[in-house]
């Protein structure tokens, strides 16, 4: 019997190194941009390292309509291939599509995409915006950020930012990538899923003292906070401030205190995930005329 349990434990324990041990599923989805990644093997490597990757590149690829032609024929579309792999996509896709595409459909294309992915499971959607080399793309990219403020599931990989002033990146119709930029963009798309899929860091209260305070004087301070993801929010839960003082949500801390107090503080800031620290003060209010009414904290 204690053989038995301990082949269990065993078995358990080498179930939970296997698990530890296997990399995260991304699946890439991509047009002919991409093509210069796929080929070429230092790039190639680049994007993969660190994840059991699952790439699916069409040349002319398109999101909704048909595909442009290429070498008398069509590439499966985005939605072809989202809603044939369903929730084989995993939990993690990147998508570098859309440069085929049509301005007028785009906003409604993609969002059309990440609705099905969402329906497949997927969890995270990493978009890559383009190369603002034109005016359709300028408008592409602001269509992308607008999808992407309607769902925390979509992030956009900006490469539009990384690629600003490298011409030597691309071929001469500036979309298409020489060897150089393929490097550029592999190590861009593999950081971006990186930071994704980075457990996420509460935020840290930025310890200081706070200023004194004096009775019936003007007092303004500012709680700060590091880490985590802004914007942050503060508030007190041991307690009210001293009479006269108010806690905002943004950490500011103001008022005219109306009494000499010295008030031990527990403060709480959350951050934009819901994540959560708290930190320890203590505000003193004095009746005396040599202390100083107004101060900036950190």
């Amino acid at each position: 019997m204690f053989a038995a349990v301990l082949l269990v434990v065993a078995t358990l324990a080498a179930t939970a190194r296997a698990a530890a041990d296997t990399p995260p599923r991304l699946t890439i989805l991509g047009d002919s941009v991409l093509t210069a990644v796929e080929w070429n093997d230092a790039p190639l490597a680049t994007l993969q390292h660190g994840f059991d990757t699952y790439m699916d590149i069409g040349v002319c690829r398109r999101i909704v309509a048909p595909s442009c032609p290429y070498e008398g024929g069509r590439v499966p579309t985005l939605m072809d291939v989202i809603n044939a792999m369903g929730v084989r996509l995993g939990p993690t896709v990147l998508v570098e599509v859309g440069y085929n595409d049509e301005l007028g459909t785009f906003s409604q294309d993609v969002d059309a995409a990440v609705q099905a992915m969402l329906r497949a499971g997927v969890r995270h959607i990493l978009w890559a915006n383009f190369p603002a080399t034109s005016d359709q793309w300028v408008a592409m990219d602001h269509v992308l950020e607008g999808v992407a403020s309607h769902y925390g599931q979509m992030t956009i990989v900006d490469w539009n930012g990384a690629s600003r002033g490298q011409a030597s990146w691309f071929q001469n119709d500036g979309v298409h990538l020489l060897y150089p930029g393929a490097l550029a963009m592999a190590a861009l798309f593999n950081s971006a899923v990186t930071q994704v899929l980075a457990p996420p860091v509460p935020p840290r209260p930025l310890p200081a003292p706070l200023p004194t305070a004096l009775v019936g004087r003007p007092y303004r301070a500012h709680l700060a906070a590091a880490s985590g993801t802004a914007p942050y929010r503060w508030r007190s839960i041991a307690g009210p401030l001293p009479r006269g003082l108010r806690l905002l949500a943004d950490g500011t801390i103001s008022g005219v205190p109306r009494r000499a107090v010295r008030r031990p503080l527990v403060l709480q800031v959350t951050d934009a995930r819901g994540l959560v620290a708290t930190e320890r003060e203590l505000l003193v209010v004095l009746a005396g005329p040599h202390a100083a009414g107004s101060a900036s904290h950190r």
